[in-house]
Order: C-alpha cells, then structure tokens, then sequence
C-alpha cells in the first residue's frame, strides 16, 4: 500500500495516465470518424418469408445488414416504424410504433435478425423507412416493405358448403365433390363425413387426449365450377349490420367462396360496389392462376369501409350479370334484397343462370 501512495506521488505516473486518457480519446474520436465513413457503406432492408397472409396467421419477418469493410461496426442502433395492426414478437401494436435492433457487425460480414409477424386484422401494411443515428448524423435506408393481410377465410354462418352443386356442366340434386376412386391422404372426421369414407384402420392406431380419434379417406375433388362473386357493400331497409360488421362479414364470406373455388381449379371473379382505388367499384372477371388469385386477394385486403359507394348492385348486375356465361355460378352477399333486385335476380335465373343469394347476418 505504501509503495502504491508513493507511486501517486511521483509526476511520472500522473503524466503516463494523462497521456493514457488522451490517448483513449483520440481512439475513440478516430474509431468515431472512421465509424461514420463506414456506415455510408452499410446496406440494409427487410423482407417477408411470404408474399402475403391471412388475418390471423404468422409469418417472419427478416433484418439483413451487410458491412463491406474491414472496420467492426459495434452497437449499430437501427430504427424504423410499424403499423397498427399487427403483433411483432408476442407485442400486440395498437399505433404507430418505433422499432430498435442492435447489430454488431463484423468486417465483411452479413447479420440476419428474424422476427415473427402476425397480422391482426386485414388490410395493406406499409413499413416506415429505416436509419441509422449516430452523433448527430443520419443514414437513411428508403426502402418501404409491403405486405398484405388478406381476410379470414370463414365459412358461411349456416356452417353449410357451397349451395350450387354441379356435376360437370350439369346441376347435380345433392352434393358431388369427391372422388372415391382418388384418394390423397387421411384427415380427421368432421360431422356430416359419410360413414363409407371412415378408414378404420387409421382410427384404430390415431388417439387423441387418450380417446380414440375417428379418421376419414380424404378425396380428390372432382367439382370444378367457374363462379363471380357479388359483394353488396349497401345496406337494406331492416338490415342489423353496421358498415364495418358488413364489410368484414361479407369480405369473409367472399374469401371464402374464392378460396375454395380456386382450390378446386376453377375459374373465380370477384366485384364490389366500392374500390379501393379511384375506380367506382371493383369488377374482376373470373380467371385462375397465382397472378389472378393476388390480385383478387389484395383487392380484398385493401377495401376499406370508408370507400365510396356510388353504385348500387342491381345497376352492377345488370350490367354484368347478364354478361356472365350460363355455366358460371353467381354469389351475391349482401345484407338483403328490394324488389328491383329479386326483378333482377328472378331474370337471370330465367336466362338459365345459377344464381345464390348469401345474406350477411351479424360479425364474423
């Protein structure tokens, strides 16, 4: 100890930590400037393990960032914002909120960050622009990524299938989905499964909470119908469902009905009498294939129930309707019908159309 207050009294050791210190600083002031120029060189974005998802499924969200030189970049502080609507790793967001990630880089070294992404309600949702801040100077990274959650495909409220059933060209007087000589797999069975699809086999070896579960026969489809779905987006007289409740009813309704349409290889269309752009409604003609299927996906995800609505069904209809070949089935959803409308339907029925009117009735 003594030797350790001599040592504080002698000039040389005050001198040898003063030249230490400024020594610290001046590395320090360097790695800075030096830090500064490299950031400049630093690439950043985000991007989605899908192209989009529906309301209430996940998917990962990943951070690459990329640094090209051969200085060690620590503590990188990135920020950007997210939309609400959508939880971020088990954090529900409510508003618009600031997201940080902390990188440390390598030299020449890439960095992934994943994050799980669940999207809480349909809709287009747009990242904010991410940057960089470090003493007083920004590096801006301006890449907005986009994702859309569609809606939420729920069947109808009647807990029913599809109600125009055709075998072919031919309308068929009881259901003919599937094909009992093209089985694809084994699926758990699900009331109103008829008892000669029932693989006993399976269900003697399939338990379930310690009971045995009861398996089906899982059959191609041999339905492959063409159908336009009509979504009425104006209320009747007498109808109980506000604007919102009917926008998400009948966009899950509509979902639906094109999801198991295009599962089954047919050719789907979809019209609304509100848009999401400057159009005065939407008219999608029926079509199949992926590019078809996003863009009749993301029409339902955009909608909003603040969109103009300057054309009636009927008028749309009318229009198109008469248009639609006989072989192709017609839905309309819509929260009920006026005598013009029944007019309408009763002649295109006549005309050798199928046509099925969906009421929406309450919430999803």
């Amino acid at each position: 100890m003594e030797t350790f207050y001599a040592l504080l009294q002698t000039p040389a050791f005050w001198l040898l930590l003063g030249l230490g210190i400024v020594g610290l600083l001046l590395l320090y002031h360097g790695y800075r400037k030096i830090k500064l120029a490299a950031l400049e060189n630093v690439s950043y974005n985000r991007t989605f393990s899908e192209e989009g998802l529906f309301a209430g499924e996940t998917m990962e969200m990943v951070e690459t960032i990329r640094n090209p030189g051969w200085l060690p970049l620590f503590r990188v502080k990135l920020t950007f914002y997210l939309p609400a609507g959508i939880t971020v790793d088990d954090k529900p967001l409510t508003e618009y909120t600031e997201m940080t990630s902390l990188f440390n880089i390598p030299p020449f070294g890439v960095v992934t960050k994943k994050h799980l992404l669940r999207a809480d309600k349909r809709g287009r949702f747009v990242l904010g622009s991410a940057s960089i801040h470090y003493f007083g100077c920004e590096f801006e990274f301006r890449q907005s990524p986009v994702f859309y959650a569609y809606p939420a495909a729920k069947g109808l409220a009647s807990g029913g299938d599809l109600p125009i059933y055709r075998a072919g060209n031919m309308l068929a007087s009881r259901k003919y989905i599937e094909d009992p000589f093209f089985p694809v797999g084994i699926r758990e069975y699900r009331p109103g499964d008829p008892m000669r699809s029932i693989n006993f086999k399976a269900s003697a070896r399939s338990f379930h909470g310690g009971m045995a579960q009861l398996m089906c026969n899982d059959y191609d489809s041999s339905r492959t119908v063409d159908s336009m779905i009509f979504l009425d987006l104006n209320e009747y007289p007498g109808a109980s469902v506000d604007d919102k409740a009917l926008l998400e009813t009948g966009l899950a309704y509509a979902c639906y009905l094109f999801c198991r349409g295009a599962a089954n290889e047919g050719k789907v269309g979809f019209c609304a009498n509100c848009s999401p752009g400057e159009d005065p409604y939407v008219y999608i003609p029926c079509g199949r294939g992926e590019e078809h299927s996003l863009k009749v996906l993301r029409t339902m995800a955009e909608l909003d129930v603040y969109a103009k609505r300057d054309y009636s069904m009927p008028v749309i209809l009318s229009r198109y309707g008469k248009d639609t070949p006989t072989d192709v089935d017609i839905y309309l959803i819509t929260t009920g019908t006026d005598e013009k409308m029944n007019d309408l339907l009763y002649a295109l029925k006549r005309s050798g159309r199928n046509v099925q009117v969906i009421l929406v009735e309450g919430q999803v």
